[in-house]
């Protein structure tokens, strides 16, 4: 993409922003994000712990085993505080196409944290939203997810979305065998599988499009830009936020759904099967790094 139109007031290409840096309007629909997000409402296999765990001993080095007698991936993130991350705003900047907020995201309870850069910049093929993602401090355990949360109003639930990415289902780096790239349609509500109890769900990965939208009104889009690898972001849509779902034991003790959430995630660590097998394989798990992703919003 190339850099294309310039400011209107508080206006950037599809955006309109706060004197935070913060979005606060897409295509005229009233918004708010991005916000980094690194935890997910733990899978049965995240609270599980039937056999050991990969993340504190190689499966070569122990016939498989892993570290044995060790608390689930759920508990190491909760006691490292990923449920809850603090954001402060360090600074924002802005030129004439486009704009950069910095943040620094910190665990409760811990020295560990990132620092994080939004750069916005209008373009020629919509408003280009890259993500920079620097960690900091002593990470001793694995992020559940790396992406940002931008929080849509929940009406829009109630509108068809279409996609050009893997589906039709739900998938993840260990669990993808049954999706395929291609053309997809669903409501909301369609896209989420309803465990008995709430957690993490409807990841799709690997993006290329997306649209929210009934045809009565200009849709909310999104388009990927792959890396140099060809790695693309992926999406989820949600009624609830991670921490909602997080410690609810059945689905009639959610909340009553005031937003829809739409997550775009450069990764999810994988699912594994430690409620009564292995754990997550190494090639599979999100260990802390450095990470970069682009979208388009239209």
């Amino acid at each position: 993409p190339r850099p294309a139109g310039r400011w209107r007031g508080d206006a950037l290409g599809a955006g309109t922003f706060d004197a935070r840096g913060d979005l606060v309007a897409w295509n005229g629909v009233p918004v708010r994000g991005p916000r980094l997000e690194l935890w997910r409402a733990p899978t049965e296999n995240d609270r599980g712990a039937g056999q050991g765990s990969y993340e504190l001993a190689e499966p070569e080095l122990t016939r498989g085993r892993g570290a044995e007698e060790t608390p689930p991936s759920a508990d190491r993130w909760r006691e490292r505080g990923l449920h809850r991350l603090t954001h402060r705003l360090l600074g924002t900047s802005r030129t004439d196409v486009g704009l950069e907020t910095r943040m620094r995201v910190q665990a409760a309870h811990s020295g560990a944290g990132v620092d994080v850069a939004f750069r916005w910049t209008a373009t020629d093929r919509g408003l280009l939203l890259a993500t920079e993602v620097v960690p900091f401090g002593t990470w001793d355990c694995t992020w559940p997810r790396v992406g940002v949360r931008i929080d849509l109003p929940a009406a829009l639930a109630e509108h068809p979305v279409a996609w050009h990415g893997t589906g039709p289902g739900e998938s993840y780096a260990d669990s993808s065998t049954a999706s395929r790239v291609g053309r997809f349609a669903s409501s909301v509500d369609g896209l989420a599988v309803a465990y008995a109890r709430p957690q993490e769900n409807g990841h799709r990965p690997e993006l290329r499009s997306l649209a929210i939208g009934d045809g009565s009104a200009t849709p909310l889009t999104v388009t990927t830009v792959p890396d140099a690898s060809g790695h693309r972001a992926g999406f989820q849509l949600s009624r609830w936020t991670p921490q909602q779902m997080t410690g609810v034991g059945h689905p009639h003790e959610l909340p009553a759904s005031d937003g829809l959430h739409l997550f775009l995630d450069d990764a999810q660590h994988g699912l594994g099967s430690r409620a009564c097998g292995p754990d997550v394989l190494p090639r599979h798990a999100l260990w802390p790094s450095l990470r970069t992703w682009e979208v388009l919003l239209g």
